[in-house]
Order: C-alpha cells, then structure tokens, then sequence
C-alpha cells in the first residue's frame, strides 16, 4: 500500500480555473491522495465547484470558511491532513499526471525531506515542449538556505514558493503560514528548508504557474503592502537565523533588508509620499535595535547612518544616478 499524501488546494473566487486545477489532481498516476479543498469564503460558484468534486470522489475533503486569506486556508487545510507528506497546489495553478508520483519518488530515493521541481509561468495552456536536461541535486539545510538567501540566484522563486514541493508532514508540526500577510511564503519557507536535513531538487518544470492579472501577486506596479509585508518577513527571517546560530545568513538577511528599505524609500520620494516612510523607518530601528542587541556593530552603524542621515544620502544617490 502507497503512503498517503495530502494535497492542499486553497480557493478564492477561481470558478473559471477550478476545474483545471482539480482535474489535475484526479488525474495523478499516483493514487492515495487525501485532497483537501478549503473554501476561504469564496463569493463566486467556487464553493459549490468544490462539493461538486467531493460527491463524485471520496478522496475529496472540502472546508467551507470565512475569507480569512491564504494563509488561513492553507492552515486550515494543514489542521485536517492526514497523509504523512503533504504538498499545496494554487487554485489557478495545474499540475502533469506524474507530479505527485515525481516528487514522491525523488524524495523517497535520496532520503530527503524536501522534494521541489521547478515551474513553468504561463498564461496558455498550450505548454511548450521542455527539452532541457532533468539535473536532480541533493542539498543539506546548510547549502540549501545559502541558496534561499541568495537573491541573485536564478532557483531563488521557486525556493521561496510554498508550492512546487513535497514536504514530510512532520515539518508543520510548529509551523504556519502568517495570517493577514502578503508575502506569506517569505515568512515560511527557510523555516522548512532550516528543520529539514537534506532536500533534494529537480530542475524539471512540473508545476504550472499560471498567470493572471487579479491574483494576490499578479498586480504589476509598486504595492507598497507588498513591500512593507516582505520587509517584515525579513527582519523574522534575520532573527530567526540569529536564533538558530545561523550568524552568516542572519547578516545576509539583514542586507537585503537594507537594500530593499532604501529602493522602496527612494520610490515613495519619486511619488512624493512621505507618510508611509514613517513605517519604513520603525522596520529599519527595530533591526538596528536587534543588530546593537545581538553585538554586530558594523551593520548597526550602517543601519543607524542611514536613519540619522537618509535626506543627503538619498540625494547623494539620485545625483550618481543622474551622472550615469
């Protein structure tokens, strides 16, 4: 007998893309599924998609609960899993027959507890043929947040994504996803990558990303929630590695947090915005204040020169732009 695997659907006012998204799941070559669709309050006939389901395979388990967004869908679906691996898939996302019985088997080969594939952005079904090389690699919890906190790296949105993976259930046993955030996989997922031992991942496109304008993230421009939620989940992530004796991944955390605080300045000043800078600042003295607490005086004295003198260096900036 096949081991159980949970599969988490959250869903939101997709009644257009329901039925691609759960067919794919029916379709799996890889049968003992417990499949949990959560109904976060959806006001369109999503809800009623998802019953229709339920009534015509038992597998099918369906939450039907106030909108309290994708974060509080995903918990709710993590509460009643049973399967001893379980995996999230986007209500507007898709998935080939062989996904689940991929990552499965990758994980199970390489004894890691953490599979992950890559995806492939699209906003046509009609998917290209992938010719590329598969190239699988075994990482430990070491190399692996190396890579996750290296923003430059070209896996670096698929480490961070909640989907796309296949995660032994144990490691949700003291993690949730934060409710009432964007960014909501920032906040998450280097704690999984941490508390996992070794993860394994394959650079073949299983997960189909589909691309829409009205999803949480799919708004082009400046968002400045966006941006003050992942400032957020950065300071936890600089502070969690600190307390995890992580000092190096700390600072590189605290970094990029620098470096997003001062693009995101730098565009309220374009705008000509300058309450929500008052909220920029709090984030950067409460990372100054953890830096002076925790001894790294280096990156205190970078974080605390800003905030005494950002009007001259914020000039100083645009003016260097200008001369380029």
């Amino acid at each position: 007998m096949s081991e159980l695997i949970s599969i988490i659907v959250p869903v939101y006012k997709v009644e257009a893309y329901l039925p691609r998204c759960v067919d794919s799941i029916l379709a799996q070559t890889y049968k003992n599924l417990d499949i949990i669709l959560v109904d976060d309050g959806s006001p369109d006939n999503s809800g009623k998609i998802c019953d229709a389901y339920a009534e015509k395979d038992s597998r099918i388990t369906v939450i039907h609960q106030a909108n309290g967004g994708l974060s509080d869908a995903r918990n709710a679906g993590i509460a009643i899993a049973k399967g001893g691996y379980l995996t999230f898939l986007d209500s507007d996302d898709w998935i080939p027959a062989e996904y689940i019985a991929y990552l499965y088997n990758l994980l199970k080969e390489t004894d890691s507890a953490i599979s992950l594939c890559n995806f492939l952005k699209t906003t046509t079904e009609d998917l290209p043929v992938v010719t590329e090389p598969e190239m699988v690699t075994v990482m430990k919890n070491d190399a692996i947040l190396a890579k996750y906190t290296d923003l430059g790296d070209d896996f670096h949105p698929q480490l961070v994504m909640a989907c796309g993976k296949l995660y032994e259930a144990s490691l949700f046993k003291t993690i949730r996803f934060p409710v009432g955030r964007l960014h909501e996989d920032e906040f998450t997922t280097y704690k999984l990558f941490h508390f996992a031992p070794q993860t394994v991942i394959s650079k073949k496109p299983l997960y189909y990303y589909w691309q829409r304008e009205d999803s949480i993230m799919g708004e082009a421009g400046f968002r400045l929630q966006n941006k003050l939620d992942y400032m957020d989940a950065l300071v936890e992530r600089a502070a969690f590695f600190h307390e995890v004796d992580r000092p190096e991944l700390s600072d590189r955390t605290y970094k990029s947090l620098f470096s997003e605080a001062l693009s995101v300045n730098l565009e309220l000043d374009a705008r000509k915005e300058t309450e929500p800078k008052i909220t920029v600042r709090g984030i950067l003295k409460k990372a100054r204040n953890a830096l002076k607490r925790t001894g790294r005086s280096k990156l205190a004295f970078l974080y605390n020169t800003y905030l005494s003198y950002e009007r001259p260096i914020a000039w100083a900036y645009r003016t260097y732009k200008k001369l380029k």
